[in-house]
């Protein structure tokens, strides 16, 4: 961990350069940088430029909150009673037209070896089938799902979460996949690779869920390449608005989702609504530069002084000749080859392993309970419609609580709240039960879907600065990847354990994970709020 005394240096280091800054005043790179001096020296910590880059690439995380979650509109569950032998598809759900031939069931057909013969009572007592004939859906709530399109229901009920399963299966091999092209290519490539396979694998759900592999895939090279480049393009003093403004974005998806499933209830028009906007993000090729921190990484000092110089000019600053000459970092600046940096190198040292190990429990815990929540928001009552855009606008008031926290507090201890809130909030719910009152149902799970939107957002601010900039993207991208699991084993359980079990199959293990995560958080992880980013791992071991 760094030393107070250090960090007390960064910090002043930040406010003199600042204040150089504001005064207007030309500096020259006469002693040694690092490459936050150099943003905040010379372009200032979230001037002009990085609020006009860092906006356009979280645009598209908006579409991106959409299909992510859309899957609980276009899978949502029908209400369904099995069809008759001489019913028509299209007919009326509350009114079957041959109630004397047959028991009308969810998922079996009672029927009379004679059905000419038998009194409307003996009917009941016929044999059981699993409704040959197939089923009748309530399309009051909805015109066309894909639960209808495809019959998942009976002893095909565990396909929805199956389906939902392979989104997040899809982030696991896109975080893996685009992490390590992050690194390897640079982020601009990566995020512009996700968009495409966005568009087409969200159109193509309009025809098969197995498209929805490919939407999961896309997930990770566009949400959290944009947390990449605003974390290395801002400087310390407003590195934490990087997460925030991007879940503010996500949190909108969420609502604008809600609202366009209630107006648009056949799930193939739906999807393609929220897949034809990637179309309008290709132009983004010539909006959006690499990573200047990453082109400084890979020793491209030529690219990222064309950045950097763009920058500085919309910016109004002055960015002196030459800059990336004088890095303080000998990694950096002297001209020996470049070390191509994998996953492994996030456990070969002991202080990276041991803030890797403990991301990777936190991550899928957190991924857990939130995508678990806001699966199933009216798990605990509620309209689904209300419920789901009341859960989106529930977390603006998180993420601004985030904001203001996380630097006057730390990162720490407003992780550490957020699990303890989220546990409190599904725990109360054995006292008080939202089912017999359902205003406090739907209390307490959107007190725990703030709480764990407070906490999602305060990873994406604490994790990048855990790691340095050489497998920053890396170990973002590893977190991504095994937060997945928890959020895989959330489909199962709000998509498919809560129906056959109640609600408490979800309560109880999620809320004692929450508490098991804040407890290594305490343990195991530093406060890095206010300290400079890392460049290499020797800096990380040596400083710890």
């Amino acid at each position: 961990m760094a030393t107070t005394s250090k960090g007390k240096t960064t910090l002043s280091t930040v406010r003199t350069t600042a204040s150089m800054e504001n005064n207007g005043n030309e500096s020259t790179c006469s002693d040694k940088l690092n490459f936050d001096d150099v943003i905040v020296r010379y372009l200032g910590q979230f001037g002009r430029y990085q609020r006009y880059i860092f906006f356009l690439v979280c645009i598209p995380s908006i579409i991106t909150s959409m299909d992510s979650l859309s899957w609980t509109f276009s899978g949502a569950k029908n209400n369904h009673r099995c069809k008759g032998i001489t019913e028509t598809d299209n007919a009326d759900y509350w009114n079957p037209s041959s109630i004397s031939l047959y028991r009308r069931q969810n998922c079996s057909l009672s029927e009379h070896p004679n059905l000419k013969e038998c009194p409307f009572q003996e009917c009941y007592l016929g044999e059981s089938k699993n409704c040959p004939y197939g089923h009748i859906y309530d399309t009051s709530s909805s015109s066309y799902t894909a639960i209808q399109r495809w019959d998942i229901v009976c002893d095909k009920a565990v396909l929805r979460a199956v389906i939902q399963s392979m989104y997040y299966v899809g982030q696991m091999i896109g975080s893996i996949m685009f992490g390590f092209l992050g690194d390897r290519i640079g982020r601009k490539k990566v995020f512009f690779i996700a968009l495409v396979v966005q568009f087409v694998s969200g159109l193509g759900m309009a025809l098969s869920p197995h498209c929805r592999l490919g939407v999961g895939i896309a997930h990770p090279g566009i949400f959290v390449i944009a947390v990449v480049i605003g974390v290395e393009l801002i400087g310390p003093k407003y590195r934490q608005l990087s997460s925030v403004l991007a879940s503010i974005f996500w949190s909108c998806g969420q609502i604008v989702l809600g609202i366009l499933a209630y107006n648009v209830r056949d799930y193939r028009f739906l999807h393609a609504c929220i897949a034809f906007p990637a179309l309008l993000f290709v132009s983004y090729w010539w909006l959006i530069p690499e990573s200047s921190r990453w082109l400084v990484a890979h020793k491209r000092y030529k690219e990222a002084d064309q950045v950097l110089r763009k920058a500085s000019k919309i910016n109004g600053t002055y960015l002196p000749p030459n800059w990336y000459e004088h890095l303080v970092n000998d990694d950096l600046i002297n001209n020996r080859e470049s070390k191509h940096h994998n996953f492994l190198d996030l456990i070969k040292t002991p202080v990276i392993r041991k803030r890797a190990l403990a991301s990777f429990f936190c991550w899928p815990v957190c991924s857990m309970l939130y995508y678990g929540i806001s699966m199933n928001t009216n798990f605990l009552g509620g309209d689904l419609y209300l419920t789901f855009i009341f859960g989106g606008l529930s977390e603006f008031p998180a993420l601004i609580l985030t904001g203001v926290l996380v630097d006057r507090i730390g990162r720490k201890p407003v992780l550490i709240g957020g699990f303890i809130t989220a546990a409190f909030a599904m725990l109360s719910s054995v006292v008080l039960d939202g089912e017999v009152y359902p205003a406090i149902g739907i209390t307490q799970s959107l007190l725990a879907k703030s709480a764990l939107a407070l906490t999602y957002s305060t990873l994406y601010i604490f994790t990048p600065e855990l790691f340095p900039t050489v497998i920053r993207n890396t170990a973002m991208g590893g977190c991504s990847t095994i937060a997945r699991i928890g959020a895989i084993t959330a489909s199962y359980v709000s998509m498919w354990l809560v129906d056959s079990f109640g609600k408490m199959i979800m309560v109880i293990p999620f809320a004692g994970l929450a508490i098991c995560a804040s407890i290594t958080v305490l343990l195991c992880l530093p406060e890095t709020s206010g300290k400079e980013l890392h460049e290499t791992i020797e800096d990380v071991e040596k400083n710890e």
